[in-house]
């Protein structure tokens, strides 16, 4: 039933947006007209006159006969050989009319075509006119189908772009949650050893609240955006472990300047500390690094760890990698590379970014 209702689609909108179809179709009518009769009379003032008297009014008929044509919904065979018996009778009705106004017109002016008998003089011009009248409605139904097809497509792709902004913004805010349980957890430890350093530890975390409330409606922003919320949760891990952490942050202006998903180093980063940390390291340190050309950005997280050698088919990768990677699926489609490899006792993640992010 699809194709019916399509059908009945084509029909409803066909006269919304058909004038500019009209006015050509009117003027190459006029121009066949024109060499038909030539062929007849063998006069091109004579052809050309009566093509120009005539012709002109199958627009007005056209016009007027649109509110005739059944736009009822159409949801059965049986309705739409109806509607297409309906439109052809009307064509022929309208061809007669036509064929009147010819036949007057030749009569009055004496222009008849010559070796035609009476009824040759009526029957191929309301055949003529039949077929115009019927391809004229054909257009219409063929401009409306474009029209609405493409208006479907409209219509999806809108649907599509507001459904991957709500699944962005649901990616990205799942990383707030699992960021702030971390940091209010560690706060608390600090509280009865070393107030002052949780003192500190809440100053930063309400400058990354802070930054994350300004970013809360932003699916991409600039890389140095990015880069300065991991400065901030990196100052906020050192206010706690003090000494035993350390961090180095290096990038290009035109890497700062390039524009990513918002928060895309956060699971990276966390991860950098936290395997850091566990592994029993005096020292921890971890290093961010960002270039980039005309169409490839390389950022890279390194910190102290031991790599599995099967951690791509390990299982589940935890909440920050499971996010990143539908993230960069979604931003960078085919336009992304992501990696882990382990050189001496540090591990380094990877990720390779051509192009512009697809933002909604």
């Amino acid at each position: 039933m699809a194709g019916m209702r399509y059908f009945n689609r084509f029909d409803a909108t066909a006269g919304q947006n058909s004038w500019p179809l009209a006015i050509l179709g009117l003027g190459l009518l006029t121009a066949l007209g024109t060499l038909v009769r030539m062929a007849h009379f063998q006069n091109f003032p004579r052809a050309f006159l009566i093509s120009v008297v005539v012709d002109p009014l199958t627009l007005p008929m056209v016009l007027a006969l649109r509110p005739v044509f059944p736009r009822r919904h159409v949801e059965s065979g049986f309705q739409v050989l109806r509607t297409l018996v309906l439109n052809t009778l009307l064509c022929i009705g309208a061809a007669f009319l036509l064929t009147c106004w010819v036949r007057l017109v030749t009569s009055v002016t004496g222009w008849h075509v010559p070796n035609w008998g009476a009824l040759q003089s009526w029957a191929v011009p309301w055949v003529y006119y039949s077929i115009v009248f019927a391809g004229w409605r054909f257009a219409q139904f063929w401009s409306a189908a474009e029209l609405a097809v493409h208006g479907e497509k409209q219509r999806a792709a809108a649907a599509e772009a507001e459904a991957l902004k709500a699944e962005l913004r649901h990616l990205r805010h799942q990383l707030d949650p699992h960021f702030l349980f971390n940091a209010l957890n560690g706060i608390a430890v600090e509280i009865p050893d070393h107030p002052d350093a949780a003192v500190g530890m809440v100053r930063e975390l309400a400058a990354y609240l802070r930054y994350s409330l300004d970013q809360r409606d932003r699916t991409v922003t600039p890389l140095a955006s990015v880069l300065d919320a991991a400065r901030s949760y990196l100052e906020l891990q050192k206010a706690r472990f003090g000494p035993e952490l350390d961090y180095r942050l290096e990038s290009s202006e035109a890497a700062r300047r390039r524009i990513v998903p918002s928060f895309l180093l956060q699971p990276l980063v966390e991860n950098a500390v936290k395997h850091g940390l566990q592994a029993g390291r005096a020292h921890v340190d971890v290093a961010i690094e960002a270039v980039a050309d005309e169409t490839r950005l390389r950022i890279s997280v390194t910190g102290p760890g031991e790599l599995r050698p099967d951690w791509q088919s390990a299982g589940d990768p935890g909440v920050g990698l499971s996010v990143l990677n539908r993230r960069l699926q979604l931003h960078y489609p085919g336009r992304h590379e992501f990696s882990l490899r382990q050189t001496g006792d540090m591990v380094t993640a990877g990720l390779l970014l051509r192009g512009e992010p697809c933002s909604v």
